[in-house]
């Protein structure tokens, strides 16, 4: 069995006190010592979630909400980015997950839906738009439009029926990811990447929400477990997102496909978790790695799903929660 305890009861609080931005409920900033910040705030949330943590009364849900909801333009629908690099697609869904969490929703009409669900043409030209060639970035475009809607209920079942039908016939057969960018029409990507890896998992918690599945499962477990390194990461020597997208993209998919490789996955996360353990039990690399906000909450979820399928093997205080097991985005 692999212990968070330590981190969970003595480095975790300390580390999100470093974010507090004020007196007020939900008030963290991205940076230490920052102002209030739309991803300092949801990003807190999300990681007290994750660790059972989160206990809030129905006005502290109320304060939180409002908190997050000052970053949303009352026009659009949109919420606006500040400090990170992702898409207003991501802050917005992001925005909603973090609501959808605490039973709150935005303050204002998501507007800006009406250009995309006007028409399949108009729904086209939005999915079509994106670069995927770095699907791994542009796939928050892809998956935080639905996923937004899925949430609020501002969606329409001629979307989602058009979009699931859309990803089905997109996705290749050879690795169940999406290959469509002219990198990959030009052939210079023969093997599918982490970048085509971590993009289709953005797509894959949809498709959960709905509880739908998505095609070729088998291969995505392939290509998933060939992409992990030896000391159980997707990408170098520190846990983050991309360790949840590998994570989920293997448990879910094996899942799927009645226990495909079922052994593999298991010896994956356990590679996984060894790694982990050590860098969440080592408290100054631990804070040397994570100095803003953001960084964390995927490998929050990764421990969380390993916990989720594979409970004997994480021990921790409180029972620690898959945030896209509630909200389909991350």
């Amino acid at each position: 069995m692999f212990d968070f305890t330590k981190f969970e009861n003595e480095l975790f609080p300390k580390w999100i006190e470093q974010f507090r931005s004020g007196n007020g409920i939900g008030e963290y900033s991205f940076t230490k010592r920052g102002p209030t910040s739309f991803y300092g705030t949801t990003d807190v949330l999300i990681s007290l979630y994750n660790t059972g943590k989160l206990d809030l009364t129905e006005e502290e849900k109320d304060q939180w909400a409002k908190v997050i909801n000052q970053f949303q333009d009352p026009k659009t629908g949109w919420y606006k980015r500040t400090f990170t690099m992702h898409y207003k697609e991501h802050t917005t869904a992001y925005a909603i997950a973090a609501l959808y969490l605490i039973d709150r929703k935005p303050a204002y009409p998501l507007n800006w839906k009406d250009k995309i669900l006007k028409s399949k043409r108009a729904m086209e030209k939005w999915i079509k738009r994106p670069n995927w060639s770095f699907i791994w970035a542009t796939s928050h475009i892809i998956s935080g439009i639905p996923a937004s809607l899925l949430m609020t209920g501002e969606g329409t079942q001629e979307f989602y029926d058009w979009y699931f039908d859309w990803l089905d016939n997109q996705a290749d057969s050879n690795s169940g990811f999406y290959l469509r960018g002219l990198i990959h029409k030009l052939k210079l990507v023969r093997l599918p990447r982490k970048q085509e890896m971590a993009g289709a998992f953005h797509m894959y918690y949809v498709y959960e929400f709905v509880k739908r599945m998505w095609p070729y499962p088998e291969k995505i477990v392939d290509h998933t477990l060939r992409l992990q390194h030896e000391n159980g990461l997707w990408e170098k020597d520190i846990t983050f997102c991309v360790d949840l997208d590998g994570l989920y993209c293997l448990t879910r998919s094996s899942r799927n496909a009645n226990g495909y490789r079922k052994k593999d996955v298991e010896l994956a996360v356990r590679k996984y978790l060894v790694t982990a353990e050590k860098i969440f039990n080592n408290e100054e690399f631990f804070y040397k790695s994570y100095q803003n906000s953001h960084r964390l909450t995927g490998a929050l979820n990764a421990i969380a799903e390993c916990q989720k399928f594979y409970p004997n093997l994480v021990k921790t205080t409180n029972k620690w929660r898959q945030s896209l097991d509630k909200a389909c985005f991350i």
